[in-house]
């Protein structure tokens, strides 16, 4: 029997706790599509970056997160949702950060790889979501 979305998300989350977050292999935005190739068996085809500046670059030349983000997974296939769902994946604003990329998780919460780990916070903004299922 193969394990419910629960299950499999929170066992991708644990294999990401504790381990630090290497730009353009796990930081926020690739660690949220490695979700979404898991859950879908198929690679999502975003730009390629190697540091923090690459990647500010990069998303300053699409025009904000989001919209990076909307340019791969309209290419995937996958809608946006105004309501998202457990397993699914998005972009929140930040007071500290600005815009980041994660999963939603149960109740209000959405996990973002964070430098160190997964962090949990209750989004006061969601910029967009996507549904995975």
């Amino acid at each position: 029997m193969e394990p419910d979305l629960s299950d499999r998300l929170r066992a991708f989350i644990a294999e990401a706790q504790g381990s630090e977050s290497v730009w353009g292999v796990s930081d926020c935005s690739k660690w949220a599509a490695a979700w979404v190739e898991q859950v879908h068996g198929r690679k999502i085809r975003l730009p390629h970056w190697r540091s923090r500046h690459q990647a500010h670059r990069l998303i300053a030349k699409a025009g904000s997160l989001d919209r990076l983000w909307s340019e791969a997974l309209a290419e995937f296939r996958l809608f946006e949702t105004g309501r998202p769902k457990l397993g699914d994946v998005g972009v929140i604003d930040t007071c500290r950060y600005g815009q980041v990329g994660g999963i939603f998780g149960h109740g209000d919460y959405f996990a973002w790889r964070a430098e160190t780990g997964v962090a949990f916070i209750v989004p006061r903004i969601i910029v967009k979501a996507w549904a995975i299922q």
